[in-house]
């Protein structure tokens, strides 16, 4: 491990997910930590952790600048926000501090376009897309059913799946709300379940992460589609590094991915893969932590160490003893969280290896139908599906989220049983 002590750690959001994790973990390690955002403290779960906060939007990276000169920053670095990655890079550049990524490669994960055709490039498969002609409203390209999403949006905001003409025009209009680029894909609807893939990137070299199988639902009455389960090891993880593990990792080493956590989201059809999108950062269920308990090393851990001396430790061991592993959110009804109680007793069992939560006392919980409405994931290890059912069940029996009027607001996407 790299010495980091009495180094000084800019920290951009503080209620967003991973924020609160990397504070606390840097401040345990005795860096001083520094959290911004427009946030006051008592909203602002990092900055309660931190030695110090700023309330300065991560928007203004000029005050920002100005700030982190006058404290004589050593490293910045953010959570799982896309927004404040894409800050913290430019920030980084203007102060001439190490980041695990450019402008450049950090594009892959926020246009969707630009991923499909980098994988084309490097003969990896994408799903197919369709061209429309507006002008003309010529839809002869297009099998239904097709799915129209933004290309450059996230958490399933704009995704729609069409059936005829009249769909995808309405769903075309929708989509371009969600659109900073006014670009939107049409692509042939994939009726496969998900997996996701993981890699860490680390001096120049691709190192395989592990594969998740990924089941996804909508909350009742909802269009978009979010996750509700994903189990680890996949049962298709030998079929991925035979067909593609080498592929993929050349593609990234001859872009030029240097450093950091990706994963990438494929449909699976029964251990055929065709990539749909990837992420250059660590998931939003924090899925640095199967990473490390498959592979020995902490990809959190890193990013602090490389922020901080534009170097990072990686370990492998993978003989480590192991269970299956399953992340499973839980969900949350509209009302504002008055009440929180059993997080301390989940977390002492055994079998749950983190508990990491979305929302907080006093947030107000809307019926967006998204993953917004998470309001924390689960990790629990387990040895088969009965002791799954029972660990599941188990933690629901015990956590307890309460609204102004003490009624229970947590639920479960489906029925433990149908596992």
């Amino acid at each position: 491990m790299i010495e980091l002590r009495g180094k000084k750690l800019l920290i951009l959001g503080g209620s967003t997910i991973g924020c609160p994790e990397i504070t606390e973990y840097a401040k345990n390690i005795g860096v001083y930590t520094i959290v911004a955002d427009y946030l006051d403290a008592k909203w602002s779960k990092a900055k309660q952790i931190a030695d110090e906060h700023w309330e300065i939007s991560t928007a203004d990276i000029d005050l920002l600048e100005k700030k982190s000169r006058e404290a004589k920053i050593d490293g910045v670095i953010a959570g799982v926000s896309e927004f404040n990655i894409e800050k913290s890079i430019e920030l980084c550049k203007r102060l001439h501090l190490p980041c695990y990524t450019s402008m450049k490669n950090w594009q892959y994960c926020t246009n969707k376009k630009l991923f499909k055709a980098m994988c084309k490039k490097h003969n990896v498969p994408v799903t197919e897309e369709y061209y429309v002609d507006w002008q003309n409203k010529d839809f002869s390209d297009v099998t239904f059913p097709a799915i129209v999403k933004p290309a450059d949006s996230c958490a399933s905001r704009g995704f729609c799946v069409c059936y005829d003409e009249k769909e995808l025009e309405k769903a075309y209009e929708e989509a371009l709300q969600f659109s900073a680029s006014g670009e939107i894909l049409i692509e042939k609807y994939m009726p496969y379940p998900a997996s996701i893939i993981y890699y860490t990137a680390h001096k120049g070299k691709l190192h395989f992460a592990g594969i998740t199988d990924k089941k996804s639902m909508k909350i009742k009455g909802k269009e978009s589609l979010v996750m509700a389960i994903q189990l680890i090891p996949s049962q298709y993880t030998e079929d991925y590094i035979s067909s593609l593990d080498k592929k993929v990792k050349d593609m990234f080493e001859k872009e030029g991915i240097h450093e950091g956590p990706i994963w990438i989201e494929a449909f699976n059809n029964e251990g055929e893969f065709t990539f749909n999108e990837m992420g250059y950062r660590f998931g939003g269920s924090l899925t640095y932590y199967p990473v490390e308990y498959f592979y020995g090393y902490n990809q959190m851990h890193m990013m602090v160490e490389y922020a901080l001396t534009g170097k990072s430790t990686m370990q492998e061991n993978t003989t480590l003893a192991k269970e299956n592993y399953c992340i499973f959110p839980i969900h949350l009804k509209p009302g504002t969280i008055k009440t929180i109680s059993g997080h301390e007793q989940v977390l002492n069992t055994d079998y749950v290896k983190a508990l990491v939560p979305v929302h907080y006392q006093g947030d107000e919980i809307k019926d967006w139908g998204t993953a917004q409405q998470v309001y924390c994931y689960v990790h629990v290890t387990f040895t088969d599906m009965k002791e799954l059912k029972e660990r599941l069940q188990e933690i629901k029996d015990i956590l307890h989220v309460g609204d102004a009027d003490d009624r229970e607001m947590l639920f479960f996407l489906f029925d433990i049983e149908s596992l």
